[in-house]
């Protein structure tokens, strides 16, 4: 299920060096999460896409932002990218405090209130990173202004949600579309009246929650939480992608001697290696692929956090073994990553 929100307060956008942007933002069109729910929606630009992750290369990148702080308060915000420095607007409508090491940016808008987390790096105290993005919704809802439908539904058996369902329309041309609930990266618990996603993708531990709303039954999202791992000294970047996921059979000398693919249904299919590509264990519970053309070498880095026997890809570079920062990596790694892994 997509979460995209779009959203510009003329400010310069743009991921922290390399990651998708994943932060949610508000839309300024009033349409849905992914296409079909507009409970975060017009918001008329209230919320500025910062995004938040470093670059998954393999290498930290300066990326962040800097600001101008006078007692608690913040006078000017630039956004740093490389050797560049850009100066953004601060908006009307937010408001920040300075702590010790962080800046805290609250943008109340229409519909729904942002509240983001800037953290000072580790080696540069003037660079800080966005640590958590959390957004609340004023007035949950699944009616649209026209009085249409815009939501989910969810199958929900023994405490367990396994069936998703995107609703939304107006009276006879409503539609509802069945969801794909992912067989990794994501958990569902039910309590109540109450549906709480968390997922990890690249740095990011996200958590969604959908609340009941409305006669027809239907959930609408009430809050979205984003919190970015950031790499600290650690020259391996956590870069989680949840459909990228091998099972690996071992000898008795811990070489990797058969891998199968696994797609997001479960379906589990054997690879066929070409002699370029090389597996190795670097602890238990990590592979490493390494794959060469001519004289470039790239990896992925294959992590079974929960013991279920599927590895996912937690963190991918150039370079082979020797480039692989594991102790910088698995520092990265919080428990909630590791069981949706």
């Amino acid at each position: 299920m997509s979460r995209g929100f779009e959203g510009s307060r003329g400010r310069f956008e743009g991921s922290e060096g390399g990651h998708e942007n994943t932060s949610p933002g508000l839309s300024n069109s009033g349409n849905s999460l992914g296409g079909s729910g507009a409970n975060l929606g017009n918001s008329g630009g209230d919320f500025d896409v910062h995004g938040g992750g470093f670059q998954g290369s393999g290498s930290v990148s300066p990326n962040g932002y800097e600001f101008t702080i006078n007692g608690t308060a913040v006078t000017a915000e630039q956004r740093v990218i490389g050797t560049s420095i850009y100066n953004l607007n601060l908006p009307s409508n937010a408001t920040f405090v300075a702590g010790a090491g962080t800046v805290t940016e609250t943008l109340t808008g229409t519909n729904a209130t942002e509240v983001t987390t800037f953290t000072q790096d580790a080696t540069n105290t003037a660079v800080y990173h966005i640590t958590s993005v959390d957004e609340t919704v004023t007035n949950p809802t699944t009616t649209t202004s026209n009085g249409g439908a815009n939501g989910y539904s969810f199958t929900i058996s023994n405490g367990s949600v396994t069936g998703i369902q995107s609703v939304f329309g107006h009276g006879n041309y409503t539609r509802t579309v069945s969801e794909l609930i992912p067989v990794a990266g994501s958990s569902y618990a039910v309590s109540g009246n109450t549906v709480t996603q968390t997922s990890v993708h690249d740095n990011v531990v996200e958590t969604l929650q959908y609340v009941q709303s409305g006669s027809a039954g239907l959930y609408a999202i009430a809050s979205d939480n984003q919190t970015f791992i950031l790499p600290g000294s650690s020259t391996t970047l956590l870069s989680v992608n949840a459909g990228d996921r091998e099972k690996f059979t071992f000898d008795a000398l811990s070489n990797v001697t058969q891998v199968q693919h696994v797609s997001q249904d479960g379906t589990v299919t054997t690879a066929t290696l070409g002699s370029n590509v090389s597996y190795s264990q670097l602890a238990a519970g990590y592979v490493l692929e390494t794959v060469t053309n001519g004289t470039q070498s790239h990896y992925d880095v294959y992590h079974d956090g929960n013991g279920d026997g599927i590895y996912t890809s937690i963190a991918h570079g150039a370079g082979t073994a020797a480039t692989v920062d594991l102790v910088g990596l698995q520092s990265q790694l919080t428990s909630t990553i590791h069981g949706l892994t």
